[in-house]
């Protein structure tokens, strides 16, 4: 049997794994196929045997799973959709995941804690508060009753949706921020999208960045505009007679700050490591392995996907830096407030 897995190994493996496996693999391998105490087909043996070919039946069983279900991506199981080997066991957590923040690593690495049917099931969940009325269908399956509810909510969905989560959001440079914004929408394949959807990603193809930035569109307000301040507090331009932060700035910096106050956890992009590192600490589970990285703007062009195009960054000009100061006045107090005057975790204070 061990001649036998020998000769078939480096072909085999090679087909299964998708990669020549070394000498160490292949008696790993050898080993696991000629073990009849185990009683499973030589081939699914030796596979279980090794550790490159244990990850990747785990990784055909989920690629089953979410097949089934209809769940499944087209690279496969998708990777922030929880995990089928894990069941969350503690306290009920909602992330308010404000774009262009390190949200998606954050949940790549947080949602592997979560067996796939504890995670909300938003199919919008990508559309900020003010432009998508949730569906009847998700209104009716009830989010406070999966233990993580996450998306571009603002935080009165969060607390309507699961009142009884801790709530938990990333902060980054709000300057930084934006422009990442900027970047990542203009870097979009125009042919992918629909323009009078996504509205916003059409504008930033179609429009410099001080045109962008200095636009008064109201619903382009809303996602350009003080972001924290109007996740944290629900006043948005869209819909109302005035733009409640241009008429009261102070009253709703206060505001987002006593809301700021409240979340269980704040942590930090440009520490995203230590953030989630610490925020492990406070849940009690195991911190990231490695650092935790997705949907970084500079490399999605790589992804075979097709969404995303190759684009030089666009010129800062004196005008521009104007209205990305004007654009997150508000948002930096927040910001320096989180990263400065109250050491991650706030919910430690």
């Amino acid at each position: 049997m061990r001649l036998v897995a020998r000769l078939i190994a480096p072909i085999f493996l090679r087909l299964a794994l998708g990669r020549w496996v070394p000498p160490q693999g292949r008696a790993w391998f050898a080993d696991g196929f000629a073990d009849t105490a185990i009683t499973m087909p030589p081939l699914i043996r030796g596979l279980l045997a090794m550790p490159g070919g244990r990850q990747m039946l785990f990784h055909a069983a989920a690629y089953a799973w979410h097949q089934e279900r209809g769940t499944l991506d087209p690279a496969g199981p998708p990777d922030l959709g929880g995990n089928i080997y894990s069941a969350w066991t503690g306290p009920g957590l909602a992330f308010l995941h404000i774009e262009k923040c390190g949200g998606s690593a954050a949940m790549r690495w947080l949602g592997r804690h979560f067996h796939p049917e504890q995670i909300n099931p938003d199919d919008h969940r990508d559309l900020p508060p003010h432009l998508c009325h949730r569906t009847p269908e998700f209104l009716n399956v009830n989010p406070g009753r999966f233990p993580l509810v996450w998306g571009h909510y603002d935080l009165a969905t969060l607390r309507r949706f699961a009142p009884g989560h801790l709530v938990f959001t990333l902060l980054r440079d709000p300057r930084a921020r934006l422009l990442s914004l900027y970047q990542f929408w203009r870097s979009v394949e125009p042919s992918r999208i629909d323009p009078d959807l996504s509205f916003s990603v059409a504008l930033a193809h179609k429009l410099t960045m001080e045109e962008f930035f200095s636009s008064d569109d109201p619903m382009l307000l809303d996602l350009i505009d003080n972001i924290y301040t109007r996740r944290l507090t629900g006043l948005y331009a869209t819909g109302a007679a005035t733009d409640p932060l241009l008429t009261a700035p102070d009253q709703a910096l206060a505001q987002a700050i006593h809301a700021l106050d409240t979340l269980g956890f704040v942590g930090i992009t440009e520490r995203l490591d230590d953030s989630m590192a610490a925020f492990a600490r406070q849940l009690g589970i195991t911190p990231p392995a490695a650092s935790v990285r997705a949907n970084v703007t500079a490399e999605n062009a790589a992804d075979p996907s097709g969404w995303f195009r190759s684009i030089p960054p666009a010129e800062r000009t004196p005008a521009v830096e104007a209205a990305i100061n004007r654009r997150t006045a508000l948002d930096r107090a927040l910001y320096a407030r989180a990263s400065f005057e109250k050491p991650l975790p706030l919910a430690a204070q």
